[in-house]
């Protein structure tokens, strides 16, 4: 045995204590708290807007544009012919077959788009007199007060092949014809409008009246991803294409009146996306910090707690960016943007830091751990996948590095658990 240093076996210190000093070591407190700090404001300020673009915003996109359009059914009252039209009686018509042609047309507002749409409304409509006798009717014809004009575009009404004028009646809600249906005989009304609504379309029967031969035909371009409103009956066929639904309900006979509709396609939610994207964020932000803290110790050259907080600013600030782009451009434009524009900030700057580290393999470490992370948001159908992928292909990369001769000596060159790392021999030690 050598009279030198006696052979005293090291004892590790705590892990805790060891992983707590090795955190502070490369600053992931502050890192992280900026991070958060960033995230959590921006994805407040975004559903703040969509709670507001709930209310006053979705009511002046009301204003402007349209609202959700419930068409109740038109009705028909008779009197005995001669009479004077004082209690008017209903009676059922024997057909309704409506057609209902619409088109998107999204109205943006920031982040958030409306489901606008044009549609042409095409009904027409058969009674029957059963009396013994001829009878005068009325044909009406609901409207909605705040939306008169709309649907008076280009408004047609036919009776029996020929064109008729519609009164708008006292109350100026609703439109009205009068005229005879002789006994035993059927009259035919044909009514056509261009119109303009916002997310849903309803069309009512009349609850109290039985109904017969009832079709509705409601054909969408513009989208595909419909849904039903509360208290409406599912359609009997419905046919997707590229683009474009078409929805069909046809009842040959109806004791009551029920409501048949659809909610109308929408695009996608970005301002949930980005939400979402920013409440997620410090997950893949940790990633981050570890494979800064690889490169430091590989290079041997720690960040210094401003360049970490400079870099955590960075990532942070993507989001802030993306949000206020979104909301004057495409979404997707603005991703492109803020991915391409803060990666590059980001990959110039660790550069500096790490001028012997290759571009390329910096530029791998932004797209994983914010372009991915990001876009298994956006492709929400594939998020597991993605994340899935992902880290397969992070320990495949372990794996293979672990194998590798410079990574062993690195390995080997740090200092034993529990021990501070060496400092370096000067020639005057020697």
């Amino acid at each position: 045995m050598s009279p030198e240093t006696p052979n005293v076996p090291r004892v590790p210190g705590p892990p805790l204590k060891r992983a707590f000093s090795w955190i502070t070591r490369h600053h992931v407190f502050g890192s992280l708290a900026i991070v958060v700090f960033a995230t959590a404001v921006i994805a407040g300020q975004v559903v703040d807007r969509t709670e507001f673009a709930s209310s006053e915003l979705a009511q002046d996109v009301e204003e402007r544009w349209g609202a959700p359009v419930v068409q109740p059914a038109p009705s028909l009252r008779y009197v005995q012919s001669g009479t004077i039209f004082t209690e008017l009686k209903p009676l059922p018509f024997d057909k309704q077959h409506v057609q209902v042609q619409a088109r998107m047309n999204y109205r943006k507002r920031g982040l958030r788009y409306f489901s606008g749409f044009d549609f042409t409304l095409s009904a027409d409509y058969a009674a029957v007199n059963r009396e013994g006798h001829d009878i005068d009717v009325a044909f009406i014809f609901p409207i909605e007060v705040d939306k008169s004009q709309v649907l008076l575009s280009e408004l047609q009404f036919l009776v029996n092949g020929a064109e008729s004028s519609l009164d708008l009646g006292e109350s100026g809600n609703r439109l009205v014809w009068t005229g005879r249906i002789p006994q035993g005989a059927t009259s035919h009304f044909s009514i056509r409008y261009r119109a303009r609504g916002l997310d849903s379309f309803v069309y009512k029967l009349d609850p109290s009246l039985p109904a017969r031969d009832v079709r509705l035909h409601l054909g969408v371009e513009g989208g595909e991803n419909f849904d039903y409103p509360p208290q409406v009956l599912v359609a009997n066929t419905v046919e997707t294409g590229r683009d474009a639904v078409s929805l069909d309900w046809a009842f040959q006979s109806l004791e009551s009146g029920v409501n048949l509709g659809v909610i109308l396609p929408s695009t996608e939610a970005y301002d949930e996306l980005v939400a979402t994207m920013a409440r997620r964020a410090w997950v893949p932000f940790l990633g981050l910090m570890a494979l800064l803290a690889a490169f430091s110790i590989h290079h041997k050259r720690p960040l210094a707690f401003y360049e970490a907080y400079l870099l955590s600013a960075a990532y942070g600030f993507f989001f802030v960016l993306l949000a206020y782009l979104a909301a004057f451009m495409n979404f997707y434009v603005a991703y492109g943007l803020a991915t391409l524009g803060m990666g590059a900030a980001v990959v110039a700057f660790a550069k500096r830091l790490y001028p012997q580290e290759r571009t390329s393999r910096l530029a791998g470490v932004w797209a994983a751990t914010l372009v991915v992370p990001t876009t298994a948001v956006i492709l929400q159908g594939y998020t597991g996948l993605i994340y899935t992928l992902e880290i397969l292909a992070a320990l495949l990369g372990l794996m293979a590095l672990s194998t590798r001769a410079s990574v062993r000596a690195l390995l080997s060159d740090l200092p034993p658990e529990g021990e501070p790392p060496l400092a370096p021999v000067t020639q005057e030690a020697r």
